[in-house]
């Protein structure tokens, strides 16, 4: 049981943002196994040695420890106060009920708290996800305690014609809510430590899932986005190192090999050049596809570890370049400036490709990559797609991601398919799950 219960320590600890990797949690397991559980301070030290890995996640470990194994030491230190469960009944008062009621009741409150600990560590709160769950398990932990012999020893008092038995039910009743709150109170501290990490989660999920028009209503998107573009940056690196050395050459190793009896000692790899590609972004900011140009742009400048060219230009009213803007302020600053300054009605696409490729054309090469966000709606103008042939002509590829349903590309004033036909590919970009799967395709593909 020790094992279970450190594993479920450790998704604690997970939930309330200490970083443990599957490597740190078996050393502290193997560690613990050595030193032992007691005394209680060595025992949180021992851990804290292998689990934590910053001065930042302290506090939170020793607040975590204190929740986790606030009942551990009961069985081996003084009970001290437990005012909490309330006054126990005496064992005379506890005449005549049944041996197993009677055995329960008969505990002071010292004891019972231990009882109550020994039967929680039996059981599993790691899978408690909602508030609403914290009813079912506190009923469960009074089962685990043999509550239900106390619970038909009340329906039998009460059934009873004499006095002295319906006021001994009215004693237990009362002692049996005394239990419960203390019962309740240890579950709903097992659900801060377990369901906030399912919580999150759901949290999380609901809000990669939601449209990006949706997110206002969450105040955790900022360092979601973060977080998203962390990983993948952090997978793309991972992928970078393991290409970096290239292809087996067999040619040069078998060659080399001679000299040691045709033995391949020392193994030769096919080095493949590679060029720092561009990446040049233009974002319709009007009113209908400005949440996602919000979150386009501040995931990209999120990654540029990995994507350290890009150039950013925005539209509505007007065309600007925006680049300038990200390395003044940080993203989600600089987003709320561009969108104050260039956002606006009446956009014309045709016009923003003729300014673009008058601005960029000469830098567009086969090194470069054009992404850009909008739904093509054009306000019935020219579509100028004669400017959008010139850039993909010139650049490497070039990316369309509209937010709205591919039903709705070509509805009204929208001319999708008068651009499509000069894009390698045309991508619905409405929710955080869509511009993840877009990044890390761009990544592989530049």
């Amino acid at each position: 049981m020790a094992d279970r219960r450190l594993h479920e320590f450790v998704r604690a600890l997970r939930g309330a943002g200490v970083r443990v990797s599957p490597t740190e949690a078996e050393e502290a397991f193997r560690a613990a196994a050595l030193i032992g559980y007691h005394p209680r301070d060595q025992f949180r030290e021992t851990l804290a040695l292998t689990l934590v890995k910053s001065q930042q996640e302290r506090p939170d470990f020793d607040a975590c420890f204190e929740a986790f194994f606030q009942f551990e030491s009961a069985e081996d230190e003084d009970a001290g106060d437990h005012d909490e469960a309330g006054e126990p009944l005496s064992p005379q008062e506890g005449q005549g009920l049944s041996e197993q009621a009677a055995e329960l009741v008969a505990q002071d409150a010292g004891q019972l708290e231990q009882t109550l600990a020994r039967n929680a560590g039996e059981m599993d709160f790691t899978d408690m996800q909602v508030i609403t769950q914290q009813g079912l398990y506190a009923r469960r932990l009074l089962m685990n305690m043999g509550m239900g012999a106390v619970d038909d020893e009340i329906l039998r008092l009460d059934a009873s014609p004499r006095g002295a038995d319906q006021r001994r039910a009215g004693e237990l009743r009362e002692w049996r809510q005394q239990v419960r709150e203390l019962a309740v109170r240890h579950v709903r501290r097992q659900f801060n430590l377990h369901g906030r990490a399912h919580g999150r989660a759901l949290r999380e999920h609901t809000m990669r899932a939601a449209p990006f028009r949706d997110l206002r209503e969450f105040k955790q998107v900022q360092t979601l986005v973060r977080r998203m573009a962390r990983r993948l940056a952090s997978l793309h690196q991972r992928r970078q190192k393991k290409a970096k050395r290239g292809t087996l050459d067999a040619r040069r190793t078998l060659a080399s090999s001679l000299r040691y009896n045709a033995v391949p000692v020392q193994l030769h790899w096919r080095q493949k050049r590679r060029l720092k590609s561009k990446v040049l972004v233009i974002c319709d900011v009007s009113s209908s596809v400005r949440d996602a140009a919000r979150f386009l742009l501040q995931f990209l400048y999120a990654m540029t570890d990995v994507l350290p060219r890009v150039r950013s230009f925005a539209f509505a009213a007007r065309f600007d370049e925006v680049t300038d803007d990200f390395d003044r302020y940080p993203p989600d600053v600089a987003v709320g400036r561009i969108l104050d300054r260039v956002s606006g009605s009446g956009t014309d696409y045709g016009t923003m490709f003729e300014e673009f490729v008058a601005l960029c054309g000469s830098e567009i090469d086969r090194h470069t990559t054009v992404i850009i966000l909008g739904d093509a709606r054009n306000n019935d103008l020219p579509a100028g797609e004669q400017h959008l042939a010139e850039v993909s002509r010139r650049a490497k590829q070039v990316f369309w991601l509209n937010p709205e349903p591919p039903s709705r590309w070509n509805s009204g004033d929208a001319i999708m398919a008068r651009y499509q036909p000069y894009c390698r590919a045309a991508r619905r970009c409405a929710s955080l799950n869509d511009l993840s799967r877009f990044t890390d395709y761009l990544l592989k593909s530049v």
